[in-house]
């Protein structure tokens, strides 16, 4: 039981991790994209310039401004959870998730051979960089056996629609759900 409780942790953990890295990996895509739309040119080479003139410490502070920017605001969405605004406060609290770790990602993006010249850094960079990695071994199996079960699925697709009666053809998942709960109600009359 306890071996079952554990791998179970541990494979949640991994998906979060996973997960953390996919966000890091696509909001520096999206950083650099939005920044590239920013019309003021000199500006985006100033701030260049400006990290690449940085010593690695004043680097690493301004690495953490999006956190003490963004954690804050994290708490105003909690806040309208907690007081009933549900919807609002998920909201706030994706687009805050997006936004801190674009800003930090993108950030990182700019100053990474100035943080990596910090030793303490450069070791807790390699062991982020060594467990996700590790948790991409780990979750694989799990990545494949998904995969094996949708093309299964897929596979079983037009028996299946053969069975309910169902048109052939590409009929979207509303389409089709619709019309399953026509025949149903009209069996139910």
């Amino acid at each position: 039981m306890l071996h079952r409780l554990k791998h179970a942790l541990l494979t949640l953990a991994a998906i979060f991790f996973l997960i953390e890295a996919w966000l890091w990996d696509k909001t520096i895509a999206l950083g650099r994209w939005l920044v590239g739309l920013l019309p003021w040119q000199d500006f985006k080479q100033a701030f260049a310039r400006l990290i690449e003139r940085l010593p690695p410490y004043a680097a690493l502070s301004l690495f953490l401004i999006p956190v003490i920017v963004v954690e804050p605001l994290k708490l105003v969405a909690l806040r309208a959870l907690a007081h009933g605004h549900v919807i609002r406060g998920v909201l706030a609290f994706i687009v805050l998730k997006f936004v801190g770790v674009g800003l930090i990602a993108f950030v990182f993006d700019l100053a990474r051979d100035k943080l990596l010249s910090i030793g303490w850094f450069a070791r807790f960079y390699a062991w982020v960089i060594f467990w996700r990695d590790k948790a991409h071994v780990f979750i694989a199996p799990y990545k494949e056996s998904v995969r094996a079960k949708i093309a299964e699925l897929k596979a079983q697709l037009p028996e299946l629609r053969r069975r309910l009666g169902l048109p052939e053809g590409r009929g979207g998942l509303v389409e089709t759900l619709a019309r399953l709960r026509a025949r149903v109600q009209k069996s139910q009359r």
